[in-house]
């Protein structure tokens, strides 16, 4: 009777498993080349995530009875007590960000730096916008001072330079040599003619949003996914709220078609062509039907025409646009999802933190400051 396994089985069987076995070792070395490089920056990312705001600290915040004890309670936590012991209570939440913002761009992975650094950029372009238009109103040195966030990928020598700048022309000198001064120069004969900001703020929009997605189209791995879905729906609230403002305004198609960006989420060309041709903030609501978008500025329609500020329809796409990038974020883990997740909430947090400030002053009731905030708490 013949053995049950012949000398050329028994090879062929090892074979086989050396096979399995080399493939596997293969699979494992793959995903750990994959996560390792995320495995330094996560952990920090983890420990951070583990000080943001629980349910219960947020609800004792909108509960204080005064706003001396929501400054206070605010003060307690160390990550935001260093600044508000030395700025005013929304310029130190955003310096806490800033902070943030420049931590994420140094740990970050090689080939995810230049994305997470273009964060960075965000801070010079808020500080330039502040500085021109504080320039425009007259306001002193010292004031604009403490509206600048000294975070950045502009030196603290140019900052100064801006901030000693006599108006918007020696502003454009002192950024030459900069990525922002072809930008401005661009930017300065409509809005000298026009004297509206809308034009300003949309020009340096569309600059950081193009920038950003240049950079998720050279990466070329399974996170470019969830940075696409963050970058395409910020994109879309960008030029939603460009359209919205532009019809308060009253500015022309003409005047704003230039600064519309391409690459959005749900708004194609030919759908934002056509709400750049609305004539009233009920007709663009209209148009979005079969988005995602009507029904957060529809179910705000009623507050706008209330007070008539056109803040309540962007605060609705802003909310609406964290609400969603958590989202994301959770169906879609990935080796960059950590990082992503907790920016996202760590957003989310300080937004949250200034709604409350705000409505408190405005003397809203703790139920009505509950429904403002993202991330529901209603």
């Amino acid at each position: 009777m013949a053995d049950a396994f012949s000398p050329d089985l028994l090879t062929i069987i090892l074979l086989g498993a050396g096979a399995a076995a080399l493939i596997i070792v293969l699979v494992a070395v793959r995903q750990f080349s994959q996560f390792a490089p995320f495995a330094y920056p996560n952990a920090r990312v983890m420990a951070r995530k583990g000080k943001l705001l629980d349910r219960k600290q947020i609800m004792d915040i909108i509960d204080a009875k005064k706003m001396e004890e929501t400054y206070n309670l605010v003060e307690e936590i160390p990550e935001y007590k260093k600044y508000l012991d030395k700025f005013p209570f929304e310029k130190a939440l955003d310096m806490q960000l800033a902070e943030t913002h420049e931590l994420i761009a140094k740990i970050s992975p090689d080939k995810f730096k230049e994305f997470f650094e273009i964060l960075l950029s965000r801070w010079d372009i808020k500080n330039i916008k502040n500085i021109i238009v504080a320039k425009e109103m007259g306001v002193g040195v010292e004031e604009i001072k403490d509206a600048i966030i000294p975070f950045g990928r502009l030196k603290k020598d140019v900052l100064d330079r801006l901030i000693d700048s006599e108006n918007i022309e020696e502003i454009s000198e002192v950024l030459k040599g900069t990525e922002y001064y072809e930008l401005i120069e661009n930017t300065i004969p409509l809005y000298q003619e026009k004297k509206i900001i809308l034009t300003l703020e949309a020009s340096f929009d569309k600059y950081y949003y193009d920038r950003w997605l240049e950079t998720v189209s050279n990466i070329s791995n399974e996170d470019v996914e969830v940075l696409n879905s963050l970058v395409s729906t910020q994109i879309d609230i960008i030029n939603l709220k460009i359209i919205l403002r532009s019809r308060v305004d009253g500015l022309e198609f003409k005047d704003i078609e230039d600064y519309i960006i391409a690459g959005g989420r749900q708004l194609s060309p030919w759908k934002l062509k056509d709400l750049l041709g609305a004539e009233k903030i009920g007709d663009i609501v209209s148009m979005l039907e079969g988005t995602d978008y009507v029904d957060v500025l529809r179910d705000n329609i009623p507050e706008y025409e209330k007070t008539g500020s056109i803040s309540t329809l962007e605060f609705a796409l802003e909310r609406y646009s964290m609400e969603l990038g958590g989202m994301l974020y959770k169906r879609r883990p990935s080796t960059i999802g950590p990082i992503v997740d907790f920016l996202n909430k760590k957003e989310t947090e300080i937004n949250n933190l200034k709604v409350i400030l705000r409505a408190k002053q405005e003397g809203l009731p703790p139920k009505m400051i509950r429904k403002m905030l993202t991330g529901g708490l209603k």
